[in-house]
């Protein structure tokens, strides 16, 4: 349903440990690190007193864990959907590592239709999160993901252009902190950002 008034809030899950240490986790599931925790406490007051609708999160720890500190007794749908891109045999890497496979410079090539190996392209991640927005009927709702999920969903949405970055395997030009908030409003059917 895309024609409904929708006020959509997306935020970033805290750090883990992983993150802490440079490695790429996608899909691997990961509780918050301390400074995640903290993160996720010092966001909470931001949020304090609105209501939402609806409270999403994906379905992986370090998800669930930021939204439950961030909206304390909330209710929270698990949605699969939201989850981070599975960067496959990438998992657990760090980028030095990355670059050192051979399959590497496949996916660097074309990583909007082509994924890292045994993982999922950006395509294929857009497809997922644009069918869960798709979903959703308007109202005010907030929903917990992960960077490049995110980002994602906001370049399929507004079209932006992919944009190859040197050491960096994501070819977007902006980042996305940890416990970072993205506010969009759908009117008319019509996609607005709001900073």
């Amino acid at each position: 349903m895309t024609g409904a008034d929708l006020h959509l809030t997306l935020v970033r899950h805290g750090a883990t440990a992983w993150n802490d240490g440079g490695r790429w986790q996608g899909v691997t599931d990961n509780p918050l690190a301390a400074s995640g925790e903290a993160q996720a406490s010092a966001l909470a007051p931001r949020f304090g007193g609105q209501a939402f609708e609806l409270a999403f999160s994906s379905d992986l720890t370090r998800a669930v864990q930021t939204a439950e500190l961030v909206l304390p007794g909330h209710p929270l749908i698990l949605d699969p959907r939201l989850r981070e891109i599975h960067f496959g045999q990438f998992e657990g890497l760090k980028v030095p590592q990355m670059q050192r496979h051979p399959e590497y410079p496949v996916w660097q090539a074309d990583p909007w239709r082509v994924g890292p190996p045994g993982g999922e392209s950006l395509a294929e991640v857009a497809a997922r999160l644009r069918a869960w927005v798709e979903d959703l009927s308007g109202g005010r709702v907030i929903a917990f993901s992960h960077s490049v999920a995110i980002r994602t969903l906001l370049v399929d949405l507004f079209g932006w252009p992919l944009m190859p970055q040197p050491d960096y395997p994501v070819p977007y030009a902006f980042r996305l902190g940890h416990t970072g908030v993205v506010d969009l409003r759908r009117v008319g059917g019509h996609w607005t950002l709001h900073v």
